[in-house]
């Protein structure tokens, strides 16, 4: 035994009751990156299984109602109730005008113009098609973050990247490969690939957004609103119809698109990625198109090839890549 520790018991107890401390703390610290990890897997699995089902519900609403018209019933409901969400938490409920300038910015990219170009390219292209291009968000967000802020990821994380495009690619191949090409198939992928970068450059207004501490909950509410407000006036130019069928039919699908598919979904969306980024979040996008496979087959008797199940060991490959390699953002 230590001379020290015999003359001076009191400090010798002190210097190890204090690594006792660090090493509760070291595990402790641990245990709270493991818990996060796991919060943010269930995060990224709960928008999949939403939005997977999502595909689905939007159909059961065409017919007779304007898609304009829905979308802005969607997201009119979907940012009221984050509002009033917001001030049940007593959360602050102002904005600087920088917050709302970037918070305008993410409403008319995101919740206006992204899901209004996908409704056209819906018109002009398969779905699959489309999901395909989607599929891509992921990889373009790595690039423009590379790019404007110097956050160059892994390369696990590209590769993961990539193998979630091929993935939804090899789950649509049949859909894909059947479509004649043509002056429209092109014009459908090309309002499809306008979605993903005005997507993309909402992410980066959302991403200012958060940097200048603004809260998730009142953001993601008013970005819907703005991007309401923007497609109301946009269907007052084009002369929308915006009458809608009193019927559960068409307000059913609606409530879930808005609670779920908007409120519920977009809230875990938008803080998982001011936790562990952009990247990862928009990894949802090549995630989803298995689970609405899944829907389609048990609702609308779509059969699954030996090509769906290769899309979806890529689509899972990748997912753990971007998963395992996408640092806590910072």
């Amino acid at each position: 035994m230590n001379s020290d520790n015999l003359r001076h018991p009191e400090e010798a107890e002190g210097r190890l009751e204090g690594r006792r401390f660090a090493g509760l703390g070291l595990h402790l610290g641990s245990v709270r990156r493991r818990f996060n990890r796991s919060l943010d897997l269930l995060s990224l699995l709960a928008c999949v299984l939403i939005w997977g089902t999502t595909w689905f519900v939007i159909k059961l609403q065409l017919g007779s109602v304007d898609p304009t018209a829905s979308v802005v019933y969607r997201f009119a409901l979907a940012g009221g109730v984050l509002v009033i969400v917001n001030r049940l938490r007593r959360a602050p409920a102002t904005l600087t005008l920088r917050q709302h300038l970037y918070t305008a910015g993410q409403g008319i990219c995101v919740f206006a113009l992204g899901y209004r170009l996908v409704y056209a390219a819906e018109a002009h292209a398969p779905s699959a098609l489309v999901a395909v291009v989607w599929a891509s968000l992921a990889l373009i967000n790595l690039v423009v973050f590379a790019v404007l802020y110097r956050q160059v990821s892994p390369w696990p994380v590209w590769v993961g990247a990539v193998l979630g495009t091929l993935g939804v690619a090899a789950l649509s191949i049949g859909q894909i490969l059947s479509s004649p090409v043509g002056s429209d198939l092109m014009l459908g992928v090309g309002l499809a690939l306008a979605s993903v970068g005005i997507n993309a450059a909402g992410n980066l207004c959302t991403r200012e957004g958060q940097a200048l501490g603004t809260d998730i909950t009142l953001s993601t509410g008013a970005a819907m609103l703005y991007g309401t407000g923007a497609l109301v006036l946009y269907g007052l130019v084009t002369r929308v119809n915006f009458a809608a069928p009193l019927t559960l039919a068409y307000w059913g699908p609606l409530f879930y698109l808005s609670l779920l598919g908007s409120v519920a979904a977009f809230l875990l969306y938008y803080t998982l990625a001011s936790r562990r980024g952009f990247t990862l979040a928009s990894y949802v996008g090549a995630m989803t198109p298995p689970v609405a496979m899944v829907v389609s087959s048990l609702f609308e008797h779509v059969e699954w090839g030996a090509a769906a199940f290769v899309g979806i060991g890529l689509i899972l490959g990748g997912q753990f890549l971007v998963l395992r390699f996408s640092g806590a953002h910072k």
